[in-house]
């Protein structure tokens, strides 16, 4: 008897033990991915700022991408697969180089210093991956508390590159799936998400605002106009994945030397990029984001960034894929606003919230992103946008390496237990 109580005691002090190094691990990863936000935004204005004023940069951007594939050819181990390895590491003992924080940290600001149109929440998730990866291998960290730790990391880069503490708490936590939230993992996500903010603020870090003014009045041509408008979100939501993708998919096919493929799909981005003879397309293009909800947005304007970020991507060019996103559907909404003589504010938030949260599969998201940003007033348009645009993408997403656990229609239920990069192919195979 005092034998088992002896060994109750003792493992019962090995799990207290256990519960303490991975909330030091989880405020350590917190802190430095904090730090690093602060830095990477810091770095990002710097180049913006200096490539606004040498536009000649531009056409240096196939060198560009072709030495970052080299890097990451050579030296990478496996790091070109960005964020969709650390979704990877959080279902199995994937091996996440340390290297990628900083080759992406580094490449990110080339990419933004040269013109590509993208974003920076990759490098800010990817940072706070690696981190909780490399902490949970030195620690031998078991298995559910290393995963616990990396949906934290994906958490604290998120909200600090952002912003956004309680998206970034939901994001870390629905991140890795397509109709499911890691609820094991709530405490320490809300934990890394608001200690990040907080450290990146404390650094000094200022983010863009936006305001969504007055709640326009509800009558049935809102909610039509809301409910059409959450569609075509839906539509450039699922749009945007799939000509990323296919991009991808037809370069490597056209071109099989990866240098050659590199320097030609970065080409013909610098190419569209002129066509459109506007910076406004280059980077994170906050300057359109502040035309969105100015009201002075078109409906050429969403279709551009589209285009010209899907580029950027599909030629291998690090930065990421949310405030391109943000642009895309604050612009595709205040258009829309425009054209029905509602708030294009109103719609603008609906938009940026909405594209974002429909490519990124990940709704609840979306609702706590729009609460972060704009507040709860509008938080029943912030639900029915964001639920609806999610439905409407259906199985498509940014993230290939996201496991469907929950299909979002009876009719693709067959789906369930597939990765959004291998859906088609494992269904075909099934049949």
């Amino acid at each position: 008897m005092e034998i088992n109580k002896t060994q109750k005691l003792d493992q019962r002090g090995r799990d207290l033990k256990a519960l303490i190094i991975f909330y030091c691990l989880v405020t350590l990863t917190s802190i430095i991915t904090g730090i690093v936000s602060h830095y990477l935004l810091t770095g990002l204005h710097f180049v913006t700022g200096y490539r606004e004023h040498h536009n000649y940069l531009l056409y240096f951007l196939p060198l560009i991408s072709m030495l970052t594939a080299f890097t990451y050819q050579k030296f990478g181990k496996g790091s070109q697969k960005g964020n969709n390895l650390i979704i990877e590491s959080t279902e199995k003992s994937t091996k996440v180089p340390g290297r990628m924080a900083i080759f992406t940290f580094i490449f990110t600001l080339l990419s933004h210093l040269f013109g590509a149109s993208v974003g920076r929440e990759g490098s800010a998730v990817q940072i706070g991956g690696v981190f909780a990866n490399k902490a949970a291998d030195f620690f031998h960290l078991e298995k559910n508390y290393r995963k616990s730790l990396i949906h934290a990391g994906i958490s604290a880069g998120f909200s600090s590159i952002f912003g956004t503490p309680l998206a970034g708490a939901f994001f870390g936590m629905e991140m890795a799936y397509v109709g499911n939230l890691e609820r094991a993992a709530l405490i320490p996500c809300f934990y890394a998400s608001y200690l990040a903010n907080y450290v990146s603020l404390a650094m000094g870090t200022v983010h863009e605002q936006h305001l969504i003014g007055a709640i326009p009045h509800l009558d049935i041509k809102l909610v039509l106009v809301v409910l059409l408008a959450s569609v075509f979100f839906g539509i450039f939501g699922h749009l945007f994945a799939l000509f990323t993708h296919t991009l991808k998919h037809l370069y490597s096919k056209l071109f099989k030397n990866y240098l050659v493929r590199a320097f030609l799909s970065a080409s013909i981005a610098v190419f569209v990029i002129w066509l459109f003879h506007n910076q406004l397309f280059m980077g994170l293009s906050l300057p359109l984001l502040d035309d969105s909800f100015a009201g002075k947005t078109t409906f050429y304007e969403p279709i551009e960034k589209l285009i010209v970020t899907a580029l950027s991507l599909g030629s291998g060019l690090q930065g990421g894929e949310v405030t391109p996103l943000f642009t895309i559907g604050a612009s595709l909404g205040s258009s829309f606003g425009n054209l029905f003589g509602i708030s294009p504010a109103f719609l603008a938030a609906l938009g940026m919230i909405s594209v974002f949260g429909c490519a990124a599969n990940a709704p609840l998201t979306t609702i706590m992103l729009g609460i972060d940003l704009f507040g709860s007033k509008a938080l029943p348009y912030f639900v029915m946008a964001a639920f609806i645009s999610y439905y409407v993408s259906g199985h498509q997403g940014i993230y290939t390496s996201q496991t469907i656990v929950r299909s979002k229609s009876i009719f693709f239920k067959n789906q369930e237990g597939y990765r959004i990069g291998t859906v088609k192919d494992a269904t075909k195979t099934k049949k």
